[in-house]
């Protein structure tokens, strides 16, 4: 039995089942002790006026196998015996509501029902008959629509083919999630640690409380200039920026030598 059955869908098939069983009594009732089993298994291919096979009462068998077809494929949730409860029980209701109404009115008939046991169980299974069809159908029409939709037999191929490319679909979208938790977040605003470089020679900067700043390239000093020390001999003259010439010491001057006499 499905879970997934609706209750008044495996109702409708319990009470299938269970009209199939008197439905079948009757005909077990018509071969043995009506007709014959001969008669009456001839009578399933052949309907013969001369001999028993005529009055065989087939009809009670092929509905009591239909609705026992019908009940189990309900019970396992197949869609098609809800189809073949609903058509039998319109067919059969159809004809149990002409033959009740022809036991219940035809003068000929009434008699027969009415004033013996035998058709008095007839009639009875006439008026149960009307009922019981009308309850299955009534039953497997409710929520028909909603429950489960007719559809055909999936290709095992495609059905196949249709979950290799679900698979397929389900792993890259599981390397596309597993993929940025591998790489590790670059640092922003000089937050973070920084990322591996290799050291080049060169001045260290002092580094700051906002992270490891970037190496700078390396480029030699520029020598600075010197203050130029004025040059001996130059400066402001006298004479408004003419340059004025070193004095030179002075020395002694020194008397000639005197001559001897």
């Amino acid at each position: 039995m499905s879970a997934s059955t609706p209750r008044p869908h495996r109702v409708a098939a319990f009470v299938a089942m269970g009209w199939a069983g008197i439905l079948l009594l009757w005909a077990v009732y018509n071969c043995f002790w009506q007709v014959g089993v001969a008669d009456f298994l001839q009578g399933i291919v052949y309907y013969g006026t001369g001999d028993g096979s005529g009055t065989a009462e087939t009809f009670n068998l092929n509905w009591g196998v239909v609705y026992v077809a019908g009940g189990l494929l309900v019970l396992r949730g197949n869609t098609l015996g809800r189809g073949i409860i609903i058509g039998g029980a319109a067919i059969e209701g159809y004809n149990r509501v002409r033959s009740l109404s022809g036991a219940l009115f035809d003068d000929k008939q009434t008699e027969y029902f009415t004033t013996t046991a035998q058709g008095g169980l007839k009639l009875a299974t006439f008026a149960a008959g009307v009922l019981v069809t009308c309850t299955l159908i009534a039953l497997l029409l409710r929520d028909f629509a909603v429950y489960q939709a007719w559809q055909p037999p999936a290709n095992p191929w495609t059905q196949q083919a249709n979950e290799a490319r679900q698979a397929q679909q389900a792993q890259q979208a599981q390397q596309a999630q597993q993929l940025p938790q591998q790489q590790s977040p670059q640092p922003a605003h000089g937050f973070g640690a920084p990322p591996a470089y290799q050291a080049q020679p060169g001045p260290q900067l002092p580094q700051t409380g906002y992270g490891q700043p970037q190496p700078q390239p390396y480029a030699p000093q520029q020598p600075q200039p010197q203050p130029q020390q004025p040059q001996p001999g130059y400066g402001p003259g006298p004479y408004g920026g003419q340059p004025a010439w070193p004095q030179q010491p002075q020395q002694p001057r020194q008397s000639p030598p005197q001559q001897q006499q």
